[in-house]
């Protein structure tokens, strides 16, 4: 029988929990990560990490109240999912992804809030609908491969995908907005920008979001990270290394 711990990390434990999807704190991305969020900890952040006997993690839930989720989404009212992830060694041990959901859609109820969303998606760098559909939750938006689900527990106005204005974003060349609300989306920037330089082409345009108003109204639904070319999207996900050579060398 294995034994799992259900923890709630906050600012108290946070140096001895770690952050989960990282656990190197030479990582450049780790840092950065504890970071942002000791910050959102102050906007009601709430960490949920399981871990076996041996304090390693098997996985982990990010969630914060609707208003301060950092996608671009209106869903004041709910807690909102940002990260749900079993890491391998988790997956071996059936049902830990629902027992973090569980514990989310209970903490919602204490906290009178409408319910619990999350923004899903098919695609990579995002948790599936799945596991959340397993758990009650109702599909009720779409934006290509983006979807928002619910699970509703009182009355209130169903959370919606905010309008993505392209617009806002133009300039001339590379642009990559992100971030550090993923630790993984650092290492994928230096690549960018060091593919950049080996194709000679002009030196990437980095926003970083310092908010989760900026978050809301970024260039992509991931929110966490864009790649634009004179302001058209190329990518709403993680850029591998060898993907950051493709769209240079098509670019040069």
């Amino acid at each position: 029988m294995h034994r799992v711990d259900l923890v709630k990390v906050g600012p108290e434990n946070l140096a001895e929990c770690g952050i989960g999807c990282i656990r190197s704190r030479d990582n450049p991305g780790y840092g950065r990560k504890v970071e942002w969020l000791r910050k959102r900890f102050d906007e009601g952040l709430r960490f949920l990490l399981l871990r076996d006997q041996k304090e390693k993690p098997l996985g982990f839930l990010e969630y914060v109240p609707g208003e301060f989720a950092w996608r671009p989404v209106d869903a004041q009212g709910w807690l909102f999912v940002h990260c749900l992830w079993v890491f391998p060694a988790g997956q071996k041990i059936r049902g830990l992804g629902s027992r973090l959901i569980r514990a989310c859609v209970e903490e919602a109820g204490r906290a009178g809030s409408t319910g619990v969303a999350a923004m899903v998606s098919s695609g990579t760098w995002m948790a599936g609908r799945e596991v959340f559909l397993k758990n009650g939750f109702t599909k009720i938006a779409e934006r290509g491969r983006f979807e928002l689900v619910v699970h509703r527990l009182r009355e209130g106005a169903e959370p919606r995908f905010r309008d993505i204005v392209q617009d806002n974003w133009k300039c001339r060349g590379l642009h990559i907005v992100y971030s550090d609300q993923c630790p993984m989306l650092s290492k994928s920037v230096n690549d960018l920008c060091e593919m950049a330089a080996e194709y000679s082409l002009k030196k990437p345009r980095v926003t970083v979001l310092k908010s989760a108003y900026e978050a809301q109204h970024s260039p992509s639904y991931y929110g966490a990270f864009s790649l634009l070319w004179n302001g058209r999207l190329l990518s709403n996900h993680y850029v591998s290394k060898g993907d950051s050579e493709t769209f240079c060398r098509k670019k040069s």
